[in-house]
């Protein structure tokens, strides 16, 4: 029967760190001084490494110990075991300044939302890297199926059974605070000029409203939008998050009710483990804790 064959018994490090302690200390109450144990325990550990190993390992005189030959054996392989178990332990917990994640947030939360997750991220997760993509965010769910983004928060149009909900907000038509549109006509709407289901939501409760209306102004960006009903020149569509003191939220009487929009946060399976944890549960965290959804 070759070595390989022999089932040896498990040899905890703890054991290995009481022989070590006692074997510095010449005592086995030094030695639980070092280790802020008792003595009975640390007395114990010793009988069992030297029951394990099969050898004494101590020599018993008076108030102290010394090594025997088999200890002075021990004594070298205990310390190299013990040094790069703690040295596992140390690189685990050092940030790793080569780990970057991809996050994926929708450009209406790059002012709200972003700044106190980057914040609680660089805290949590030192010498880390984030790279952003602040968009619209009908784009990532095929920037994650491309490997493009690691986590990605996004409002699809119907929600499965396998998304992870974590905020739920108004969708609201939104006018200029200086300017009263609502009642014009043709209503002058501002819309996003790519394909988006909010898009054809819009044009959709419009025609079903038979409200007279005319898109005057079309961007790819909520900055866009935005900038357009706040200078006055239409109403549109904007998640609650993104109105300003220049903009304000129109009253559903006067539109088509909108509903509300879930935010979905969706993990690639590929995500590094720990920075993805980490930032999953920061976003989801910062979202929670903004406030419900509400209507006029």
């Amino acid at each position: 029967m070759s070595q390989d064959d022999i089932l040896l018994p498990q040899l905890d490090s703890d054991l290995l760190r009481s022989f070590l302690a006692v074997a510095k200390a010449g005592s086995v109450s030094g030695g639980a001084a070092r280790l802020l144990r008792t003595q009975s325990a640390v007395s114990l550990q010793v009988q069992k490494l030297e029951e394990i190993v099969a050898q004494q390992l101590f020599d018993r005189h008076g108030r102290g110990v010394s090594l025997t030959a088999r200890g002075e054996q021990l004594l070298p392989i205990a310390r190299q075991v013990v040094e790069v178990l703690d040295q596992a332990v140390i690189a685990m917990r050092t940030p790793d300044t080569k780990a970057e994640i991809r996050l994926g947030i929708p450009e209406e939360y790059s002012d709200t939302l972003l700044p106190a997750i980057l914040a609680d991220f660089s805290q949590e997760q030192p010498g880390a890297r984030i790279l952003l993509r602040c968009a619209p965010s009908v784009e990532f769910p095929a920037a994650l199926a491309a490997d493009e983004l690691d986590i990605a928060l996004h409002a699809p149009e119907n929600v499965t059974a396998d998304d992870v909900v974590v905020h739920r907000e108004a969708a609201i038509w939104a006018g200029s605070a200086f300017h009263e549109l609502e009642h014009r006509r043709p209503l002058p709407v501002a819309l996003f000029d790519r394909t988006c289901w909010w898009r054809e939501r819009c044009i959709d409760l419009l025609q079903k409203a038979e409200l007279d209306y005319e898109i005057v102004c079309t961007s790819e960006s909520v900055a866009g939008i935005r900038a357009a009903i706040s200078a006055g020149f239409a109403v549109g569509v904007l998640p609650q998050c993104a109105i300003t003191d220049r903009v304000r939220q129109l009253p559903d009487a006067t539109l088509p009710r909108l509903g509300d929009t879930a935010l979905v946060l969706t993990c690639s399976p590929a995500a590094p483990l720990r920075l993805a944890d980490s930032l999953t549960a920061i976003v989801t965290k910062k979202l929670r804790a903004l406030k419900p959804l509400a209507y006029p």
